[in-house]
Formats: structure tokens, sequence, C-alpha cells
């Protein structure tokens, strides 16, 4: 699944639940809804962000919703009896003509009961449990995939603020280096072009601070709608913070995501669902007796207590409903969702393997990028600029050099983002918790 396109999936979900958020805070305001918002306005790290969008997520609500919802399906499927007990009665009055005339009311009174013989009720219930089960899992569907999607617009926030820290501060020096070449051009000491050079160079860093602008406003919306909070409120850390070391399961990634991912558990468990459906179905065709007493009073002093049993006539189809046709589709259903468990299995067995080739190579290339090296590479850049101000360097040649020392700089930002966002995908492919303590590794 495309990660950027879910994100803004989740962002639309976000802002069109809002109004529905906002009422519901509304309704219940003996709740902490109203703590927990003002935490999530706070400084943000992974474990908070997290939180607070599965506490926002309408997705996540929904999902638990469906779950409550089997909960009353398996107290239905709980009943003992298939029917309510069914009372009925007739009241006549009976004339004998003469010579013998003579008139009296006859009554009779009956209560019947229907009865399930075959097992109907368990079924039911095993068939409600599956259900549940189901539902469970796509809640925890739903957590991993609004999590994964809540930590990836945290750390492109995070990443666009220190971005944007590192444009501001070249952007800051490459207008003094434009005004230094515009001097010295004027007293003739270096030609008009490389003036231009500098110009063109702070315009091209100018662009460069403009474009962190624009990914900082857009990843702090994306984020707060997420946590369903207001952008302003929310406290992005000035550096990219580090997942910490992805705490993978022992012995094989594939086995653990088939182990451990919802989507897979879900596959199957509704193929046993239709199973039991099936049985349901199959026993559902045995009739089901109607057990009676009765009581009467005919003639003039007649009076007659009595027990009946009956059975309906099963039919076959088409004159009558014999549920061959719910039985044939349930067994193409269980066809399909085997078809389907196989499909999920193929999936998520490719996606191991590229999450985990990605964040393999995502390691690597932020590994690439020492503390040592980056911080020499900050101090030469700041030793280019003085050493161009004292005319110990060509200008020519130290905006060279600083090019290269920018696209180094900014390259680490870009590798750090791409190993947070790696773990996050990893993590969430093979169906591990997300929202980890965060902690620098450099």
């Amino acid at each position: 699944m495309n990660r950027k396109v879910f994100v803004a999936a989740l962002v639309v979900a976000g802002a069109w639940a809002r109004p529905g958020s906002a009422q519901d805070a509304a309704r219940s305001s003996t709740s902490n809804g109203g703590a927990t918002r003002a935490v999530c306005s706070g400084t943000l790290d992974a474990d908070l962000v997290v939180r607070c969008a599965l506490a926002a997520s309408p997705e996540v609500r929904n999902a638990r919703a469906e779950l409550d919802a089997t909960a009353g399906r398996r107290t239905t499927a709980g009943v003992w009896l298939p029917s309510n007990p069914t009372l009925g009665g007739t009241v006549s009055n009976r004339h004998r003509p003469a010579p013998e005339e003579a008139s009296v009311i006859n009554w009779s009174v009956a209560l019947s009961q229907e009865l399930e013989i075959s097992g109907q009720r368990g079924a039911r219930i095993e068939a409600a449990d599956g259900e549940a089960a189901v539902a469970a899992r796509r809640v925890a569907v739903a957590e991993q995939e609004v999590a994964a999607g809540a930590l990836t617009a945290f750390y492109e926030a995070a990443a666009a603020q220190e971005t944007l820290r590192f444009a501001v501060t070249l952007a800051q020096s490459a207008q003094a280096l434009a005004a230094y070449a515009e001097g010295r051009a004027k007293e003739a000491v270096v030609a008009g072009v490389e003036a231009d050079v500098a110009r063109a160079e702070a315009t091209r860093i100018g662009l460069l601070r403009f474009e962190a602008e624009r990914r900082l406003a857009e990843s702090r919306a994306a984020l707060a709608a997420l946590l369903d909070s207001d952008p302003r409120t929310l406290a992005v850390p000035a550096k990219l913070p580090s997942p910490t070391p992805a705490e993978l399961p022992p012995g094989s990634l594939e086995d653990a995501a088939l182990r451990l991912r919802g989507e897979v558990a879900t596959a199957e468990i509704e193929r046993q669902v239709l199973e039991r459906r099936l049985a349901l179905v199959r026993r559902e065709r045995v009739p089901n007796p109607i057990l009676s007493v009765f009581a009467a009073k005919e003639e003039i002093n007649d009076r007659i207590l009595g027990v009946g049993l009956s059975f309906p006539i099963p039919l076959p189809g088409p004159v009558g409903r014999s549920r061959a046709g719910e039985i044939t589709e349930t067994l193409a259903q269980i066809r399909a969702a085997e078809a389907s468990t196989d499909l999920v299995r193929r999936r998520v067995r490719l996606e191991v393997a590229r999450a985990q080739a990605l964040f393999r190579a995502r390691e690597q290339a932020a590994d690439l990028f020492t503390a040592d090296q980056l911080a020499r590479a900050r101090a030469d850049l700041a030793a280019l600029r003085d050493a161009i101000a004292a005319r110990q360097l060509s200008l020519r040649e130290g905006l060279q050099w600083q090019r290269s020392l920018i696209e180094l700089l900014d390259a680490d930002i870009g590798a750090r983002l791409g190993r947070a966002l790696a773990w996050v995908e990893l993590r969430r492919i093979v169906g591990l918790p997300l929202g980890s303590k965060e902690g620098e590794r450099r």
C-alpha cells in the first residue's frame, strides 16, 4: 500500500469526521476528552502520537463499534427457544335442537412451543463467536494502519522542521555572501559574473527554504488532522528523532508476519465462520417439532386435557424450502475464502521481503553519515564563509565547495527520514507494535 496515499486518506477521513467528533465531545462533557486533546497538543513523541491518533481515529472507532455489535449478535444467538410460546383459544356456542333442546358454551385453550432438536443454538453461538473474532482482528488491523500513518506524518513533520531550520541558516549566509560579492564587484575585485553566481546561489537556497516551509505546513496540517488537534499548538521536535533499534522477532520475519498480521488471521477466521455458518444451515434443515398442551370443554360437562406433537413436512425444492441454494452459496464462499487466504499470505510474504530489503538499505544509507563527518561539514560551512570574507578563497571555489557540503547535510536528513519511515513500514508489515520510546542515535 502506498503510505502517502494512506496518510492522505486518513487526513480526509479525519476532516469529514471532525464535526461528528465535536458533537460526541459535547455529549460526553464528563469524560476526559478535553484533557486528552490538551496533552496531544504538547511536545510530541512517537508514543504520544500513536495514543492520540488512536483516540481520534474514526477508523478505529468504527472497527470497535463493529466489535461491540457482535456482542449483541452473540446474545441473540444464545437464546434457548427458537420462537416464543404461542397461546391460542376458541369459544363456541353449541345448540342442540328439539326434542332434546340444549345450548352450551364450548371452549378450548392450547399452548404450543417450537423446539430445536439438531443443535441449531450451538451452531449459532459458534458462528457468532467467529464473527466476534473477525471483528476483533479488524480492530487490530485498523489500529496498526492508523498508528503507522500517524508515525509517518510525525516523522515527515519533524524532518521538515529540521530541514527548515537548516534552510533558514543557509539562506541567511547566502544573502550575506551575495551582498559581499556585490560589494567586491563594485570594487572591481571580482568579476560581475561571480557576483551573479552568488546571487543565483542565494536564490536557489531561498527556494529551498520556501519549499521546506511548504512541506512543514503540509506535514503539520496532516499530523494535526490525524490527531484531531490545532496545527498551531503542535510542538514538533526541532530535530528528526531516530527510532530505537528495531526489536524484530527471532527467526523468519515471514513466519512472524503470517503469525502476527491481523489480515492473515482475519482471512482464516472468516473461512472458519463460513464453515460454521454452513453447519448451521445444514442443521436448520431438520424440522423443528412443535409441542402443545391443550384443555377444552365440550358437550354439557365434558372436560378434555391433552398433549400434541406436530412436525413440519419438508418438501424438496423448488416446491418447498430445502436450503439447498444457501448450502451451495456457502460452499462457494468457503472456496473463495480459502483462495483469499492464500492471496493474503502471498501478499504478506511479498510485503515482508520488500519492507525488509527497504529497511536494510535505508539503515545502511543512514549509517554512512557519521556524527564526526556531519560535525566537520557544519564547521567547514562556517570556515568557508570566513575564508571567502577574508579573501583567502575565491568566491567561485567557495560556492562550489559550499554546495557539496549543503548537499551532504541535506542528504543526511533525507537518509534519517528514510530510515524512520522504513522502520515504521517494517513493523507495520510484520505486525509488531508501533509507538515505542524514541531515542536519539546521534
